[in-house]
């Protein structure tokens, strides 16, 4: 090959130099998508980002937030659309928050509520879940159990406890159950018992939202009437929640 290029050679160098320059080169090429960080949310469906950019919503990209992480796409007419929120956390929408308790815990001669070892997750700032537990015990009809969570400030909600009654009386298991709710995760619900030798089943339900902090979201537990004999919460006893928004 000869050292000395010619004008066609050097034409041809300089077209394969600027066609690379366009892929390689957004501003070039006129439309790309990259990361943002959303400054406000507008009412129109729009989001504003912190670099000035102003894109539309997907309509996948629900309860969109300050903050938020998003991917943004324009095209080459220069309209820009939010396609969604980027994972920042364990936790996304449809996924699932689960603790199982890995061995028995017996209380008694208390009726301070206190975090239960297993039964913790960590939930994520400004989001929702679908609560879930269904729990296993025993104890004395003198004393039962109540429930309560221990949550990030500013986490509220609404649960029920779907259990024994207070009223159930010691020696069998009854058919009386209670379901009872409250405006507040960290108020206390009782649930009554047999004795220690009849289990018994509990089914709380509810809706967690959280507020600007995430965190340990916990079962709280205690007896309801302090009682010299065991209350105990068994293993496979289950708490779940689901990231609903």
């Amino acid at each position: 090959m000869s050292d000395s290029a010619t004008p066609a050679d050097l034409a041809d160098a300089i077209r394969r130099q600027a066609v690379q320059a366009g892929v390689e080169t957004p501003a070039v090429r006129g439309a790309d998508w990259r990361l943002a960080t959303v400054q406000t949310v507008n009412s129109d469906g729009t989001v504003l980002t912190t670099d000035g950019i102003t894109a539309r919503r997907l309509e996948t990209y629900r309860a969109p937030a300050v903050n938020d992480v998003i991917v943004i796409t324009v095209s080459g007419s220069g309209n820009w659309l939010a396609a969604g929120r980027m994972a920042t956390a364990v936790d996304t929408l449809g996924s699932k928050l689960f603790a199982r308790k890995a061995a028995n815990t017996a209380r008694n001669t208390t009726t301070t509520l206190a975090d239960d070892p297993h039964l913790t997750v960590t939930v994520t700032a400004n989001a929702v879940y679908e609560l879930a537990l269904t729990l296993f015990w025993t104890g004395p009809n003198a004393g039962g159990i109540k429930l309560a969570f221990s949550v990030p400030s500013g986490t509220a909600g609404r649960w029920s406890a779907y259990g024994p009654d207070l009223s159930m009386t010691s020696g069998g298991n009854t058919a009386q159950v209670r379901a009872d709710s409250v405006g507040t995760l960290t108020t206390a619900i009782p649930i009554g018992a047999s004795d220690t030798s009849h289990a018994m089943t509990a089914q709380p339900t509810g809706l967690v939202v959280v507020g600007g902090t995430g965190g340990a979201f916990t079962l709280q537990w205690a007896q309801n009437a302090s009682n010299g004999s065991d209350t105990t919460l068994f293993t496979h006893s289950w708490m779940s929640l689901t990231r609903v928004a």
